[in-house]
């Protein structure tokens, strides 16, 4: 089932698929134009639910979830949101958390990030990813068992045991 997605649910992929890891060379822009124009998101997945009263909604099973060039995979994503009225008396939905769980990854340009789990707090624009977190662009490779990014300052941060990273110049 391919579902589309409202503007909300796209501004959050973009935030959550646009992560900035500054240890590498390389990492991907989050305030570029191409991360900041709306465009559609597709969703797929085996099932979906609609809890109303809860604010949210479940896909479950082979989660993918596509806005331009931003790819998320995942088991289950739960998008949570709040339902307000705008200037016209109509009901305007935000998604204010999203959480992905089981096999998450995400790929953004040469950019690949995983974990086990994914939670981005749309309202405060931060994501954490856990369980394994590995950020992969090109050769450079860094591994840590949560990663933290502030989107709205870029900074970055991997950790939990021993943090490693694989440095590759000149990609």
């Amino acid at each position: 089932m391919i579902l589309r997605a409202s503007l909300a649910v796209l501004s959050v992929l973009a935030g959550l698929a646009l992560v900035q890891a500054p240890a590498i060379a390389q990492a991907v822009d989050t305030k570029t134009a191409e991360a900041k124009t709306p465009k559609n998101v597709d969703i797929e997945a085996d099932q979906m639910e609609i809890l109303d009263q809860q604010k949210k909604a479940i896909f479950k099973g082979n989660v993918k979830a596509v806005r331009g060039k931003v790819t998320l995979t995942c088991d289950t994503l739960d998008v949570t949101y709040t339902e307000e009225p705008n200037a016209q008396g109509e009901k305007k939905t935000e998604v204010t958390f999203l959480d992905a769980a089981g096999n998450v990854v995400i790929v953004s340009g040469t950019q690949t990030v995983t974990g086990k789990t994914a939670h981005m707090d749309v309202k405060a624009n931060k994501l954490t990813v856990k369980g394994g977190a590995k950020v992969v662009q090109g050769k450079t490779v860094m591994n840590g068992e949560q990663l933290f990014v502030d989107l709205n300052t870029n900074r970055s941060e991997l950790t939990g045991g021993r943090v490693k990273g694989s440095f590759v110049p000149g990609q």
